[in-house]
């Protein structure tokens, strides 16, 4: 079998502070685009979180996938987040990212306290329908939703709501009864007393092979939205309350949706 043209190889930690771990991602530059099944074998043998490939399409658009242990990812926030800051780099300042689902654009921000970029992703804003709450909730949870909304396909998202302050580390989940019933991740969310953030959350898939993510980008995403028209903040900071930790920031803007957080290249 012909082997992937490799140009580099990087390490890269998202959404992690000096107290919260976040997650991390390895990032391949390619010369061409590859066979899915070539990028799955070294993605298997990375066992990352999220192994990333891009290659140029043209001038400023960049091709992207990204995969776990054992699947492609439709959408890998933390994984394009990863990448972007890999491409900013190289000296690309403005770009697009062309992934399975749709395009991403990406931009660069400098800060005068920064001694690097702040990368940002820019989304459209996502439609979020409020629904009943299921039927199974209370054979997947210790405790209840307030709030219950679904955003996409049936393969999508459930977003669900606690009470304010309510503490999201005592809540529980049965992911075999969550996968028995439903094919949409499940993002558990509430507005939080701690003063720096506006909002926590924790993101559960075990349908797609995360019982409950380190750090999920492309639920922040969600979030941002979700929260703007409930806090009617255009800039927020939110909590994943994984065991291992993660903060991010948000910005909603005219319809769109900007997400980003702590992007470092290991060297």
């Amino acid at each position: 079998m012909k082997q992937p043209s490799i140009i580099s190889r990087k390490e890269v930690s998202v959404f992690s502070t000096p107290t919260l771990k976040g997650t991390s991602a390895v990032v391949y530059q390619l010369g061409k685009a590859t066979p899915s099944n070539q990028l799955q074998a070294i993605a298997g043998e990375e066992g990352a979180p999220a192994t990333c490939f891009f290659y140029q399409l043209k001038a400023n658009t960049y091709c992207v996938r990204c995969f776990n242990a054992s699947q492609e990812i439709q959408l890998c926030g933390h994984g394009l987040l990863a990448t972007a800051k890999i491409i900013a780099r190289l000296g690309v300042k403005n770009f697009s990212l062309s992934t399975k689902s749709q395009v991403v654009k990406v931009a660069c921000e400098s800060e005068s306290d920064r001694s690097d970029n702040q990368v940002w992703l820019i989304f459209d804003d996502t439609s979020i329908i409020a629904s009943q709450p299921p039927s199974w909730s209370n054979k997947v949870f210790n405790e209840l939703p307030d709030a219950v909304f679904t955003v996409g396909d049936s393969d999508g998202y459930f977003v669900m709501q606690w009470p304010d302050g309510f503490n999201l580390k005592s809540l529980t989940l049965n992911p075999t009864e969550l996968t028995k019933h439903t094919d949409r991740a499940l993002i558990a969310t509430c507005k939080t007393t701690l003063p720096e953030y506006d909002y926590c959350f924790r993101y559960f898939a075990p349908q797609h092979g995360v019982v409950e993510d380190k750090a999920t980008g492309s639920a922040h995403r969600v979030l941002v939205s979700y929260w703007n028209k409930r806090l009617n903040k255009c800039n927020v900071k939110a909590l994943q309350l994984s065991n291992a930790g993660a903060e991010m920031i948000g910005r909603y803007d005219v319809g769109k949706v900007w997400i980003s957080g702590a992007v470092s290249i290991l060297e």
